[in-house]
C-alpha cells in the first residue's frame, strides 16, 4: 500500500501548502505606478484635537480649583467662572472625543499600502535589469 502526497515535503517534515486558486485582475505596469504614486500622495494631517482637548480640560480643572478655593466678592466673578469651567470641560471632552473619532478612520495608513504593494512588486521584478 503506497500513498501518493499531492505537496511537497522539506526537510524536518514541514509541507508546502500550494496557492489556492482564485481569480486575478491583471494590470498593466502603468495603471500600477499611476496608483502607487497616488496613495503616496495621500497626506493624513497631524491630527491635533487631543492636545487641544487636553488642554482645554487642564483650564477647566484650574477654573473648578478657583471655584472651590477662592471667596468670591461677588457673584458675577463666580458666575463667569462657573460659565469658563463649563465651556472649556465640554469643550475639551468633544475634541477628545473627534480625536478618537478620527484615529479610528484613520486605521490604514498610505505608508503601509504602499509597502505592500511594493512587496508585491518584489515577487514580480524583472531579473533583466
Amino acid at each position: 500500500m503506497s500513498e501518493e502526497k499531492s505537496s511537497f515535503n522539506v526537510s524536518q517534515e514541514y509541507e508546502i501548502i500550494p496557492h489556492q486558486k482564485g481569480q486575478a485582475y491583471p494590470i498593466g505596469v502603468k495603471e500600477w505606478e499611476y496608483l502607487k504614486n497616488k496613495i503616496k500622495e495621500v497626506n493624513i494631517q497631524i491630527n491635533n484635537f487631543h492636545t487641544i482637548g487636553y488642554l482645554l480640560l487642564g483650564a477647566s480643572v484650574s477654573c473648578l480649583i478657583t471655584i472651590i478655593a477662592t471667596d468670591f466678592a461677588n457673584d458675577t466673578s463666580k458666575y463667569l467662572t462657573w460659565a469658563i469651567f463649563g465651556v472649556t470641560a465640554i469643550c475639551g471632552l468633544l475634541a477628545i472625543y473627534f480625536a478618537k473619532d478620527k484615529h479610528q478612520q484613520e486605521s490604514a495608513k498610505p505608508t503601509e499600502i504602499v509597502n505592500q504593494m511594493e512587496l508585491i512588486e518584489s515577487r514580480f521584478e524583472n531579473k533583466k535589469k
